[in-house]
């Protein structure tokens, strides 16, 4: 995609207010992003967007997004890779009327030290952390509810943490623990925090950026 610095600049004018949402797995990352959404923020995955990147420049996709293809894309020159990320988005807010974004799930910390660099008050990054107990609890009730309506055989809490903490390992190698460094807001989602109290904390970021 080609653009000039112009219309980079003047894109970022556009933008009244930007959300990152990271952290593990099942921490509550798309709760948040649906909350945010309520609240009048365009809600945004950012694999999406990397994909549209992705077949603009030939990348066979076929079997789906694999590391090589992100290491392609970042590869040659990164902070041009996350400038056009960064207009993309605009571009995609601008289409659809909204002023203000999320975007799930940041991975790259480097990503959210960028936007919050070229967005500067406009950019909050918000780091979701809570015990990987709390976050297999949750997901349990939720599979094991869909299991209960389809007659599929329930899940133990000790096969789900083993699941979550899988998943975690796959994040981790690709540093999504780091973006908890760059965060401006850590948000508890810890067990004793209930999914209102939880949402009340995005409810608040929110507000101080003028949602």
């Amino acid at each position: 995609m080609q653009f000039t610095n112009n219309q980079y600049q003047e894109a970022l004018r556009y933008v009244e207010g930007m959300f990152s949402l990271g952290g593990l797995s099942e921490c509550g990352k798309t709760s948040a992003g649906y909350k945010l959404q309520d609240m009048g923020a365009r809600r945004s995955k950012i694999i999406h967007i990397e994909r549209e990147m992705m077949l603009e420049r030939g990348f066979d996709l076929s079997n789906g997004m694999k590391d090589e293809h992100f290491v392609a894309l970042y590869k040659d020159n990164q902070e041009e890779a996350f400038r056009e990320f960064l207009y993309r988005l605009i571009l995609h807010m601008k289409e659809e009327g909204y002023t203000f974004a999320s975007i799930e799930s940041l991975y790259r910390a480097e990503l959210g030290a960028f936007m919050k660099r070229e967005l500067k008050d406009k950019m909050a990054n918000i780091y979701i952390d809570a015990p990987i107990e709390a976050r297999a609890s949750r997901e349990l009730v939720k599979v094991n509810k869909k299991a209960q309506e389809t007659g599929e055989r329930e899940m133990t809490l000790q096969e789900m943490v083993a699941k979550v903490k899988k998943k975690d390992e796959f994040k981790k190698e690709h540093n999504a623990d780091k973006v908890k460094d760059i965060a401006d807001f850590i948000v508890d989602n810890s067990e004793g925090i209930t999914r209102e109290q939880f949402l009340a904390q995005i409810e608040q970021i929110a507000h101080n950026m003028g949602l």
